[in-house]
């Protein structure tokens, strides 16, 4: 095997098989410069942390497809739609009978626990870490008496060495470690390679962001040695003395010596009585060049690109609406795809090891559309399209089922009639849509007038009455949201004891509930 010149890439290919290794005069960094880069400067190691951690975070879950194992448990309907839409198991998950979540599996337990040092978030980051800097990752399999994977070790990507073919295709590593100073040669079923795949070298070849904003990140690490230079050197004086009389050479050499004792460093500030008569002249320079500070910010917003951050996420100006939607921004383009492929090569190689039927899938780090959610709600309320039991799950609250219910897993049973508890639940969840609903209109994500249509409609009040329960979205967060459920419950009492009703607005509320009118 033959490593082609480090300025030309970093490529590990067998000796006569074609490359390409033009480069139209442009550096392609080598791992020691990328590693470099990641260590010294600011704004990459910022950029890399966030995709790092943001992936970490992440959660994995087991599910069984069909036969419910030991510890497994159904599945809510969101989950089940969740992975319908899958990009990768989305026909698996279609096609079968039902879907177990398994919450306790040897699986689970060697992607969380301890792997030489590394817990399982820390795993997960430097994985991240590793892509986002080189371009790829590797994890190696170390089996278990049993022989099951019983330890994840990850492989520093700059000493692994993906051996070739005559075609270039992968056919297992080389791993230099540390201390031993000899090739270990690895089979390739035992590395998971976790990589942005390389235009020129699809197969083998990794794609680091790092390595397309390379000389626009070198460009703001040459700024910032050029100005630590400047600051050391202090290669300008700060004024010049003009004796009135002509003096020596070493007459002057003296001055300079008691004036550079006097004030420099914490001396600044202090008073000299001069031996000989003359004139202070002060070093005048013009001000500061714009150019630097346009180099750093045009240097944030490339490296920005390059690793998929949005830039408001990295700037002191953006609005609570702009952080949002970057974020939402951020979640799909960014984060998903780099789950999908820790995902994809976790499923391909290592859950088969642990038996058929199973597969590990990540939470869908894409938030959901909150105001798209609850107007969406807020329309099947009031089209009667829910029953009570739907509104209370969609409120986060326990499902009700009368002790002589009986419900099959995974189910959704209307309890029979029966004698209304003694809390009016129903007025609970309309108190807490209410509340939802003040939020949207606080945070922006809803219009006042909407909102109080959709009060009007839901309380079945008229739209008076609901302005008053409507918040006039005079601040975006910060709302105390117990002060508000108050707010609103004590103005339905107002408004019952002003129309004279006699009747307190959660009595008012049950009625409505009941089939009743109050108005």
């Amino acid at each position: 095997m033959e490593q082609i010149d480090k300025s030309l890439g970093d490529f590990w290919v067998g000796i006569g098989s074609p490359l390409l290794t033009s480069t139209a005069g442009r550096p392609i960094p080598s791992d020691a410069q990328l590693m470099l880069e990641f260590l010294t400067n600011d704004i990459v190691y910022t950029c890399v942390n966030w995709n790092a951690a943001a992936v970490a975070r992440v959660p994995f879950r087991l599910y069984a497809v069909d036969d419910s194992p030991p510890g497994g448990r159904s599945v809510d309907d969101t989950t089940i739609a969740h992975l319908k839409h899958h990009p990768a198991w989305g026909h698996r998950v279609r096609q079968s009978g039902r879907i177990f979540e398994v919450s306790d599996h040897p699986l689970l337990n060697l992607l969380n626990r301890d792997n030489d040092g590394l817990n399982g978030y820390q795993l997960r980051y430097m994985t991240g870490v590793y892509m986002e800097v080189f371009g790829g990752a590797y994890w190696l399999l170390e089996d278990d008496w049993a022989g099951r994977p019983g330890q994840i070790k990850i492989l520093p990507t700059q000493r692994v060495l993906p051996l070739r073919d005559d075609d270039l295709a992968v056919v297992g590593y080389k791993y230099f470690p540390a201390l031993t100073g000899n090739w270990i040669s690895l089979p390739k079923a035992d590395v998971l390679d976790f990589r942005f795949p390389a235009v020129e070298d699809p197969y083998g070849g990794r794609h680091a962001p790092l390595r397309s904003a390379f000389m626009q990140a070198e460009l703001s690490a040459k700024y910032a040695l050029y100005e630590n230079s400047l600051m050391d050197n202090r290669a300008r004086i700060d004024g010049t003395f003009i004796p009135r009389d002509q003096i020596t050479r070493k007459e002057a050499e003296r001055a300079e010596m008691l004036w550079n004792e006097k004030f420099s460093r914490s001396g600044n500030g202090r008073v000299l009585v001069a031996e000989q008569a003359g004139t202070f002249v002060p070093a005048r320079y013009p001000p500061t060049d714009l150019g630097p500070m346009e180099i750093s910010r045009e240097t944030l917003r490339r490296l920005a690109l390059a690793f998929g951050v949005p830039e408001a996420l990295l700037s002191k100006d953006a609005t609570y609406a702009n952080m949002q939607a970057s974020e939402t921004l951020y979640a799909r383009q960014t984060i998903l795809p780099r789950v999908l492929i820790l995902e994809q090569k976790i499923n391909e190689l290592l859950v088969p090891r642990f038996g058929p039927n199973l597969f590990l899938a990540a939470d869908n780090p894409v938030p959901a559309d909150a105001a798209f959610d609850l107007q969406k709600a807020q329309v099947a309320i009031s089209a009667g399209a829910l029953s009570r039991e739907e509104i209370r799950r969609l409120a986060g609250y326990d499902r009700q089922v009368p002790a002589s219910v009986t419900e099959a897993p995974g189910s959704i049973t209307e309890p029979a009639p029966t004698t209304p508890p003694a809390q009016d639940m129903g007025t609970e969840q309309e108190l807490a849509l209410l509340l939802q609903i003040n939020r949207a209109v606080a945070s922006g994500d809803m219009e006042q007038a909407v909102a109080i249509n959709a009060v009007s409609r839901l309380l079945k009040i008229d739209q008076h009455t609901a302005r008053g329960l409507v918040s006039h979205g005079q601040s975006r967060k910060g709302r105390q949201d117990d002060k508000e459920l108050s707010d609103a419950n004590e103005n339905v009492r107002s408004t019952d004891a002003g129309n004279g009703t006699g009747q307190t607005g959660d009595h008012r509320l049950h009625q409505h509930h009941g089939g009743g009118s109050a108005e």
